[in-house]
This record gives C-alpha cells, structure tokens and sequence, in this order.
C-alpha cells in the first residue's frame, strides 16, 4: 500500500485535507468541515487511498483544538508547519496562487521532504488551562495600556498640570479620576474629601495623593476647548482601568492556583527573576520543557545564540538571529534584567560581561543565555536554585 503525507490547512469554519504519495503526487484533497463527525469521516476516507505516513498542520491554536484531539486519541503523528517555513517552502512549487487547497498541498509536501519538521505532542490538562489563562491576561493588559494612553491623552487637555503631578499607573489617581476629572471639581473636593475616598480604597500614602491632585488642580482656573466632554471619557475609562485591574488580579490568582499543582513550578520559580507570571508563560511557550533535548536549542530558539554566516574563506562571522520566538526571548529578557538587580552572583556574571565591553542589551543577553544552562540543568536534575551564601570576613 502507498504511503501517503497528509496536510492540512487549518480554517475557522473549514479545513482543507491534501495527500501526496511518495513521489509527490496529489492524490486527495478537499474541504471539509471543522466539525467531528466530518473530520473522522476525513480521516477514514483519506486511509483509503494509502497508508498515511503523519498528519500535518499549520495552526496549533484553538482553530485546530478538535482536529489535534481526535489524532491525539487516536494515536496518530502530527507535525507542525510552521507559517513562516509554509511561506518559503511554496517558493519551491510551480505557481503562484494562494489557495487553502495549493497551502494545504504545501504543507503535504513538506512533511514528505522534510523530516525535521517537529512532531506536536498532547499538552496536559494543567499547560491547556495555563496556555488559556496567560492568554487572557495579556489581553487585558493589552486593554489596560490602550486604555490608559488614551485617558492620558484626554487630560492633558483637561489639565497639563494634573496630568504630571500624578502617576496613572497608581490605583489612588485613578480612583480620584473617576470620580472627579477636572480642577475646579477636584479643587471642589477638597483634600479631605479625597483622603477618605482613597482611604476607603485602602490606597497607601492617601493625604499625600490628594494633597498633590489638589495642588496640580489649583495652577489652573481656565476651562480648555471640549473639556466637559473629555471629563465625562476621562471617568468613564478611569473606571474601565480599576475594573481591568480587578480582573487581572483575579487571572494572576487563577494561574498561581495552577501553577501549584505543577511540578516543575517550584524549580522554574526558584530561578532569580522568574516570578509567577513569567514561569506559567515559560511553560506554556516551551511546552513544559518538553520540547527541546538540549539548553543549547532552547536558547536557539529563544534567539539568545548567534548565528553563522560564515563564507569561503570567511569563518568566525556571526550576526542577531532574525527569526526566533520572540515572546520566549522576551520572558528570559525580563528574568535576567531583575535577576541583574536582586541577585549577586546574576550582577557579577552581569558587571563581567560590561568589563568586557558589552553594552547594557548585550550583557543582559548574555545573562540570559547563561541563566538557559542553569534552569536547564535544575529541570534536568530536579533541583530548585539554592542562592550562594555571602562571604564571612575574616576578622583582621
């Protein structure tokens, strides 16, 4: 029996199924429903014309959940094709339309010539529930930031003064903000008025707050063009913020929970710099640390290697890689960056690399890179990071 490579262009409402034999020929290929009675009739139909060898897709997101959990169940190899290597790999084929039918025919053919192609594995029920939640956070704190250029936007032309005397990024001033929004109310309110109302919200160094709103409030007497109106925005976002900032609080108490039940947890979070947040996130874009044999290849992938681009005679070149995980690299980024600064032996490996005559980025790079071989060795020999002792002095 022929054996058959299957790709599949992964859509919201409909995939499309191809099939090549060993020689490259197209002997299946048709649209199907995103809907399982229609995928298992897929996947007996497409059994018919030969024995398939593995199943390829190009999304691995909730688009593809049903069809990745039916080939799961059923013990059946599936790659991943990447976007980007689907992109450059349709160079290689005749023609130049953009199909889900040619896309899923290059998926197919990809997988035949390529055996490199990296094979999906089931996630676990904890990484699923992670993956959904840090997702979901970073749509909030997306909301949060848009939110809040814009409201800075609006009082500064409201009040420039106001606007510069408080941090927004504090619970107090948002809450004043809510409730008044420019200086004659707020000069209305009063110092006393607003220290109850950020003492009720439990907000530190309250007198302090509304002395300093109330001063900014008292430099303008002018009313601006269209202030009536960017008041009313101003406290109707202010609130929007407090309530994004309730929900993300509630998420970042939902993925403490999980990452409790999780055993690799503890050791990830024992490494300097690796809070909560960036832990649940290294595990769920690593796959649990399951899916590279080697630090080397996490941080390859991560960007924290160079790459060659030796020629002839030319040798030792290397330059920034261009295409890497850019959201991994940026969680080992902010762990070394504050292990740079809480941590002494992270600050000498850190001080040593800017002796050396590296900027700032690239000694922080560098850390990261080195802080690759230690988590990988901790998750290797399950061990969490003991931090060293300090030094005694001899007395003199």
């Amino acid at each position: 029996m022929a054996k058959l490579w299957i790709g599949v262009d992964i859509g919201k409402t409909h995939h499309h199924v191809a099939a090549v034999d060993g020689d490259g020929r197209l002997v299946y290929s048709r649209r199907v429903a995103n809907d399982e009675t229609a995928l298992l009739a897929v996947m007996a139909e497409v059994s018919t014309h030969g024995r398939p060898v593995c199943w390829a897709v190009d999304v691995t997101t909730g688009l593809s959940a049903l069809l990745l959990t039916l080939f799961w169940r059923r013990q059946v190899q599936v790659r991943y094709v990447s976007g980007t290597v689907a992109f450059h790999m349709a160079a290689a084929f005749a023609g130049e339309n953009k199909t889900d039918a040619r896309d899923a025919v290059v998926i197919a053919q990809t997988i035949r010539m390529r055996p490199d192609i990296p094979i999906l594995e089931p996630s676990d029920r904890l990484l699923a529930e992670l993956t959904v939640l840090t997702g979901y956070r970073a749509d909030l704190v997306g909301q949060r930031v848009a939110t809040l250029f814009r409201l800075q936007e609006l009082l500064t032309g409201i009040s420039p003064a106001l606007e510069r005397a408080v941090d927004l990024n504090r619970k107090g001033p948002m809450m004043v903000l809510a409730c008044w929004q420019t200086p004659a109310a707020i000069r209305h309110a009063g110092v006393d008025r607003i220290t109850t109302l950020l003492r009720r919200g439990h907000v530190k160094n309250a007198i302090q707050v509304a002395e300093a709103m109330v001063a900014a409030a008292r430099q303008q007497t002018v009313t601006l063009p269209g202030q009536r109106a960017a008041a009313v925005v101003v406290g109707q976002m202010a609130t929007e913020i407090l309530a994004l900032e309730q929900r993300i609080a509630a998420v970042d108490d939902l993925i403490a929970e999980q990452l409790d039940q999780h055993q690799l947890a503890p050791i990830i979070g024992s490494l300097p710099g690796m809070g909560a947040l960036l832990t649940a996130e290294l595990l769920v874009h690593t796959a649990g640390m399951t899916e590279y044999d080697s630090p080397a290849k996490l941080a390859a992938h991560a960007g924290l290697a160079p790459v060659s681009r030796d020629s002839g005679t030319v040798s030792g070149n290397h330059r920034q890689p261009r295409r890497f995980h850019r959201r991994l690299r940026h969680i080992l980024w902010m762990a070394a960056f504050t292990a740079a600064r809480e941590c002494p032996t992270s600050r000498a490996y850190y001080e040593k690399k800017r002796a050396e005559g590296k900027n700032h980025r690239q000694a922080i790079l560098a850390l990261a890179r080195r802080r690759v071989d230690v988590l990988w060795a901790l998750v290797r020999d399950r061990k969490t990071f003991t931090r060293p002792a300090p030094a005694i002095r001899a007395a003199a």
